[in-house]
């Protein structure tokens, strides 16, 4: 096999400014046309580099973009394991309150955490590193978020809602799914409050600046002013769960 690709990952992090060690060597195997699978192989220590000075703008881009790569890490650079999970716990107190999600943060949520050398496929040199975690209340409710290692920002979030035990038991006793409804105005509602959110907690000018109603799904866009920039990102409402900052629109 032709490796005119090989080791993409690897070479772009050696490229840029400051270090990070691992125990082994990572190998990208690719077929001719794009990146699509990574082998661990035993080797010497290899140095890992990311790029400075990404402002928030660019950090939301990048995990929004679907034109990246992710390499699996044993660590983070800034964060290790415990770190990480005490962090997000932490961001997701301030990014939740007030918002349309109920999460409910006591005992043990975290049920996986893990970290990961993303970047932009088409330019290596934008690049960060992350941790993607996996949780669950005490309701059933999940969330997959994104957070970068370096600033500890939430950078994405999937939400589902769980089965309820509290408000949303039926009248014969069997659990109920909490939802946001099915109707264009509450949907409406929903991605308004999403956006409001996403303004306290980035402390960026955030404006639902689109917003389409389908009927089982509504999608919404939020226009993020910060940095000298301006970024459009895609958010997708179900009566069953959300995403926030799904898709970068170019």
């Amino acid at each position: 096999m032709k490796v005119r690709h090989y080791l993409l990952l690897i070479a772009a992090a050696l490229l840029l400014a400051g270090s990070f060690f691992l125990p082994n060597a990572v190998a990208a195997i690719t077929d001719s046309r794009r990146l699509n699978s990574f082998a661990m192989i035993d080797s010497q220590s290899i140095s890992f580099e990311t790029a400075p000075e990404l402002d928030l703008p660019d950090r939301i881009s990048l995990v929004a973009s679907p034109n990246t790569e992710t390499l699996p890490l044993k660590t983070g650079q800034v964060m290790g394991d415990e770190q990480a999970r005490e962090r997000a716990v932490s961001e997701l107190g301030r990014l939740l309150r007030g918002s349309p999600l109920t999460f409910v943060f006591d005992g043990k949520v975290i049920d996986e955490c893990s970290a990961a050398f993303m970047i932009n496929s088409e330019d290596p040199s934008i690049n960060l590193i992350i941790w993607e975690l996996a949780l669950t209340d005490r309701f059933g409710n999940n969330m997959t978020v994104i957070m970068d290692d370096e600033t500890g920002v939430v950078l994405k979030i999937i939400f589902s809602w769980g089965w309820s035990k509290g408000s949303a038991i039926d009248t014969d006793g069997s659990k109920a799914m909490m939802s946001f409804g099915q109707s264009d105005e509450e949907f409406y509602d929903t991605a308004l409050r999403m956006s409001e959110m996403m303004n306290e907690y980035y402390g960026m000018t955030v404006t639902l600046a689109d917003y389409q109603y389908s009927g089982s799904l509504a999608y919404y866009r939020a226009d993020m002013f910060g940095a000298g920039k301006v970024i459009s990102m895609f958010g997708i409402v179900r009566s069953t769960g959300l995403t926030m900052n799904e898709k970068l629109l170019y």
